[in-house]
């Protein structure tokens, strides 16, 4: 049985299990099934017999294409007319997903922003089993649709960030306090070697010597080495979601539920955690997410 082709329709809940079952065990003992567990299958290519009752509409939907790419890959001079059996050649990318242990259908939908109909309409097994699946079962998730959830994200994270700064536009107007003294920034806010800097990096010339300044009054809620790469750390609650991070410390003077004024020393610049040396790592967070914190540090 060819287990990466679409099975033929079932009639009840137990073939379907059934099926289910040789595919996962299929999958357990295939030594090439491990190479793969989510992957972008490019340009996949199948054969599809159409069942009673379909349309070209609804199988062009199942599998993430357009009606007009369905019809001119097969040379369909009407599509309002679909005969029973006729093959079908469908070539479209897609993910396909192996189900791992405590994932459910929902989980899988939510992952790669699918609707969970679309996925039962791919996968006909879904249809009797989508509540309870198989670790090492296939799930197939089209790709198109994928790529839009994807550009979903992107757009969902950047109002979230627009948003944060909104609000810690409405709440700092009085602007933060440098946490460094005559500071010299060495790193700024963004995307820093191929990754995410979350903040700024500030130093000054007594390196060691120079102290650490709340950037605005609050209570500590962090302070020590709690968090892998940022070394001896405190962080500030401001209230609202509002907290500032300071990082890499050489040590630290305050506890966490002391209340601190803006401009009150915290600790010394150090280099601990993930540093290359003597500096300051600066964050400023709107409900956890890091906002520049450049634009509200006081002239």
């Amino acid at each position: 049985m060819d287990y990466t082709q679409t099975p033929p329709p079932l009639v009840s809940r137990e073939e379907a299990q059934k099926a289910v079952v040789e595919q996962a065990l299929f999958q357990a003992f295939n030594p090439f099934a491990g190479l793969a567990q989510t992957t972008a299958s490019p340009s996949k290519v199948m054969v599809y017999s159409v069942q009673k009752g379909e349309t070209l509409s609804e199988i062009a939907h199942r599998y993430g294409l357009s009606l007009h790419k369905l019809v001119e890959a097969n040379k369909i001079k009407n599509p309002n007319f679909v005969g029973i059996g006729l093959k079908l050649v469908i070539s479209n990318d897609e993910v396909r997903h192996m189900v791992k242990r405590g994932e459910t259908l929902n989980y899988i939908a939510q992952r790669y922003g699918v609707s969970k109909e679309l996925l039962v309409e791919r996968n006909p097994l879904l249809k009797w089993l989508s509540d309870n699946l198989y670790v090492g079962q296939v799930v197939y998730v089209p790709v198109m649709a994928n790529k839009q959830m994807q550009a979903n994200e992107v757009q969902q994270k950047r109002n979230t960030a627009q948003a944060a700064s909104r609000q810690v536009t409405a709440r700092v107007r009085g602007g933060l306090e440098w946490p460094v003294k005559e500071a010299t920034v060495t790193s700024g806010f963004g995307v820093r070697w191929g990754k995410a800097h979350k903040g700024v990096d500030l130093w000054n010339q007594d390196e060691a010597k120079a102290p650490i300044y709340a950037a605005k009054g609050g209570v500590v809620v962090e302070a020590g080495a709690n968090r892998s790469g940022y070394g001896r750390m405190v962080v500030l609650d401001h209230g609202d979601g509002l907290q500032t991070f300071y990082a890499h410390m050489r040590s630290i003077i305050v506890t966490p539920g002391q209340s601190v004024e803006a401009g009150e020393v915290l600790g010394f610049m150090g280099r601990t955690g993930d540093s290359t040396g003597y500096h300051l790592h600066f964050e400023v967070r709107q409900d956890d997410v890091p906002i520049n914190p450049l634009p509200y540090l006081s002239r």
